[in-house]
Parts: structure tokens; sequence; C-alpha cells
């Protein structure tokens, strides 16, 4: 008798742990991170009798978690690509409606301005349509002024969500980090059962963090994970992480680069963040605001370029030739600033340069290296 209520009590508590675990499950359905559990039954060791083998109840082996890397991986890689793609959106959107906004994009300035310029041509000896023409170009020297003024303030904002970002990445680093460490230690490891808890944790860091940047995840000894940039830069190594940071370019202190230090050493990682909120930025800036930087001084310069010489071979009221009417693209002052030094540059090869522009129509948007060797 006391062996059969033995063998109903081993139901009864082992079926009890499995509408625990249930209710645990219903309960975290919306819980970030959970994975979903089931407990494992077995059957315990049989009694021996000169009969044959006489069952003893049943036991809980584990409480499995149901997780899939490959769909876990998939996750973060998706995760990745939607940082990536809602953080070019954004600032996309915030440039598009600057350059294609009626009342901060170049078109109706330019408008209003050739159309004074025809006004005045028809009727040169008109005081009222020169100054209309002039009040008109004051207000496309405005409208540039006040796009670049955007620009480097887009910029700036790209600039802060970069440190912030890189802020964000290195706490989820030592989160993954310590959590490797707890899940090592873990009691009940060696036996294969795994913290459920402590996983899920974890892998939701790895999440927040395939937001910012992407990344590769490698299983290792101990349940502990690696974790790498794309490119096999290492992030995470069992309980040590490495830091992510920014820095001025040397080519240009107006962009920022990100670097990873670890084991004492500092390294260049511009080129190799991609995916994710980081990335995402880090395209828009390269891709989009400094190619809008460029055509904005281009268009400025082959605006001038071409008015100055066109105003120069023209007459005055007096009957003498005009003189510049936009200032001049070619000043010292206009040349020199077109050379950014280099910060590492020193004696003797720290030179100031100038650009003297010679045909602006021959002139393309981008900015070039100047190497000596």
């Amino acid at each position: 008798m006391a062996g059969l209520i033995n063998i109903g009590l081993t139901g009864i508590l082992g079926h009890q742990a499995a509408l625990n675990t249930t209710g645990n499950n219903i309960t975290n359905a919306n819980t970030p991170g959970y994975s979903r559990q089931e407990v494992q039954f077995e059957t315990q060791s049989a009694q021996r009798t000169g009969a044959g083998s006489i069952g003893t109840g049943v036991s809980i082996t584990n409480i499995r978690r149901l997780a899939n890397e490959y769909l876990t991986q998939q996750v973060r890689e998706d995760t990745s690509l939607f940082g990536e793609q809602e953080a070019l959106n954004s600032e996309l959107s915030r440039l598009d409606n600057l350059l294609g906004g009626e009342t901060t994009g170049l078109s109706n300035a330019l408008n209003n301005f050739f159309a004074s310029l025809q006004n005045a041509a028809e009727d040169p000896a008109s005081l009222p349509q020169r100054q209309l023409v002039l009040s008109e170009a004051q207000q496309v020297v405005n409208r540039f002024e006040a796009l670049n003024q955007e620009f480097i303030q887009q910029r700036e904002s790209v600039k802060t969500q970069m440190e912030q970002g890189v802020k964000d990445a290195n706490t989820l680093l030592k989160s993954i980090a310590q959590l490797n460490l707890a899940i090592s230690e873990s009691p009940g490891l060696a036996q294969g059962r795994e913290p459920n808890e402590l996983l899920d944790k974890r892998d939701e860091k790895l999440r927040e963090l395939s937001e910012l940047v992407n990344i590769s995840v490698v299983q290792a000894e101990g349940s502990q994970v690696n974790v790498s940039l794309r490119n096999g830069q290492a992030l995470v190594v069992g309980d040590r992480a490495a830091q992510l940071g920014t820095r001025d370019n040397a080519e240009d202190p107006t962009r920022l680069e990100f670097t990873l230090t670890t084991g004492g050493r500092t390294l260049n990682v511009d080129s190799q963040v991609n995916g994710g909120k980081l990335g995402g930025l880090r395209r828009f800036e390269s891709e989009a605001l400094q190619p809008a930087f460029a055509e904005l001084g281009r268009v400025a310069i082959a605006l001038s370029e071409t008015l100055n010489h066109q105003h120069e071979i023209g007459m005055d009221l007096e009957g003498d030739l005009g003189g510049l009417f936009f200032s001049d693209i070619n000043s010292q002052a206009a040349q020199r600033g077109r050379v950014i030094a280099n910060t590492n540059n020193g004696a003797p090869r720290d030179a100031q340069l100038a650009v003297q522009i010679i045909d602006s129509s021959q002139l393309p948007a981008g900015s070039w290296s100047l190497r000596f060797g």
C-alpha cells in the first residue's frame, strides 16, 4: 500500500511541477526575451522482485527551455537590419524634408532670383528692379547659409546618437560578459540542467545589442557565448568585454570614427561597424550627409562663378564694367578653407595647402585625400 501511495505521490508532484511551469509560461507570455519551458519526465528505477520489475513512479529529469538557436540568430539578424533601416529612414526623411521643402529648399529662392534678373534685364534702368535683384540675391545667400547650418545641426545630431549608441552597446557588452560568468557557475550545469532564466536574459541582451550593430554569436565552453563583429573582431570573450568608443577622424575632425579597446590596445573599427542603428547612422553620414554637403557647396560655387563672370562683362548705369556680384570663389580664405590638414601630420610635412578652382563646370562633388610619399 505504501508503494502505491508513493507512486501516486510522484505523479502528483511531477504533474504539479508541470502545471506550475505551464502557469509560468502563460504569465510570462508578454515578457521580453522569455522562452517557453516544458517539464521532461523519466520513469524512476524499477524495484526488482523475483517475479520481475515493479515500477516506482515518475521523476522530473529536466525543465527544458524551448529555444531554437537558428531562429534566435535569425531574429538577431533581422533586428540588426531593421535597426539600420530605421535609422536610415529617420535621417534621410529629415534631410529630404529639408531639401524638398518650399520654405527650406533652394528651388523657390533660385526661381525668384532668376525671375528678378529677367525683369531687370527687360528694364535695366529701373532702380526698383535692380534693388529687387539685390534683395533676391541676398535671399539666395541666406538660404544657402541656412541649409548649411541645418546640415551641421543634423551632423551633430548623428554624432550625438553615435556616442549614445556606443555607451548603450558597452553597457550591454558588460551585461553579456557578467551573464556568461553567472551561467558558467550555475549549479547543475555539468548535469545538463541549464539556468533558463539567465539564458533568456543573455539572449535578450544579445538581441538588444543587435539593434545597435550587426554581431556574430558563437557557443563556447560552459554554455558561454563569444560575441564579435561580423568580420570577427571580438566584443565579448567569456566573461571579458571589450569597449567600443568614438573619436574624431584624423582626416576630417567633423566626423566620428568607431574604435574598439581590448587588451590595452585601441583599434579603428569604423569600417567594420555595419548593421543596426550605429551602422545605419554611419551609412547615412558617409552616403547621404557628406554628399549633400559637397553638392550644396558645388551648386554655390557654380552659381557664384557663373554670375560673377556674367556680371563682370556687363555694365552699370554709368557705363562702367561690372565687378564681382557674389564673393570671390578663389579668395585666399576660400582656397585655404578647402583643405583640412590630417591631425597626424607633423613637421616637416605640415605645410598649409590651398585649392584654386579654375573651371567650376568641371568640379565634381566629393572629397579627396592628398598624400606625399
